[in-house]
């Protein structure tokens, strides 16, 4: 039987990259999918393919620095299907390299209001349904940045570090009342995040190099990688764990 099947999942960002792969995953293993996302191309192509492989997947517009636009996508996800089992709280931005002392306010704020706040209102908003549906699973997109660092990303990692902590919060806080709250922790994705942050480089050839260097298994990871380990932490098949931070870095913080 699939996996989520039966289940009802929202996934925040998923119209691209490791949302859009997650997102993909939850419906083909059975679950009925919402995706919330600034990005209506995207969407509407993310929905057509997963119609195309037999799956339910609906879009929304969602900008998760907005508590009112994710507030909207939880009611919407009850409203259309009834209920809610689990929300993978997905959406972010990079901060472009930067020294720490050069980045400017709007900048912090920028990255802290969609990376940290707009985790925060997926889970204040999330919880609530699933407790009305007897329980469920939050997964929060943490990152390798918090727990090993390069510099010149104060703010992303500040985030980051922050979702992991909140991760932790709510675990706790929710252990008995059926909710689990675990995080990923990605190391360097092949996504279009990384694309971007290839194309700002000085030079790009470098870059990879120096990104491929802190990889002790020598590769960017795959989006279908995430998302793999996404519906394991959304499943029942990690019925036991709670207020983890699963690493998937390739082994750069075992270096």
């Amino acid at each position: 039987m699939p996996r989520l099947f039966g289940k009802v999942a929202i996934v925040t960002g998923g119209a691209n990259g490791m949302g859009r792969a997650t997102a993909l995953l939850f419906a083909r293993e059975g679950a009925k999918v919402v995706v919330g996302d600034v990005d209506a191309a995207a969407g509407a192509s993310a929905v057509a393919e997963a119609k195309a492989a037999g799956g339910e997947l609906v879009y929304r517009h969602c900008d998760v620095a907005k508590e009112a636009d994710v507030a909207g996508l939880v009611a919407h996800a009850e409203a259309t299907f009834g209920k809610l089992d689990t929300i993978f709280n997905n959406a972010g931005i990079e901060q472009p390299v930067t020294p720490s002392t050069d980045v400017s306010e709007e900048l912090f704020e920028r990255v802290i209001g969609i990376n940290l706040k707009g985790t925060f209102f997926g889970c204040k908003h999330a919880i609530p349904a699933l407790l009305r549906n007897g329980g469920g699973t939050i997964v929060n997109n943490s990152s390798v940045s918090a727990f090993a660092n390069v510099g010149c990303n104060i703010s992303y990692a500040a985030s980051k570090g922050a979702v992991m902590s909140m991760t932790r919060v709510l675990a706790i806080e929710y252990a008995t009342r059926g909710i689990r709250v675990n995080a990923i922790n990605p190391g360097v994705i092949d996504t279009e995040m990384n694309v971007r942050n290839k194309a700002r480089a000085a030079d790009a050839e470098a870059w990879t190099k120096r990104s491929l260097a802190v990889t002790p298994m020598g590769r960017m990871g795959s989006g279908i990688e995430i998302a793999e380990t996404v519906l394991y932490l959304a499943s029942d098949q990690s019925s036991f764990v709670t207020g983890i931070g699963l690493l998937i870095d390739g082994g750069r913080v075992a270096t």
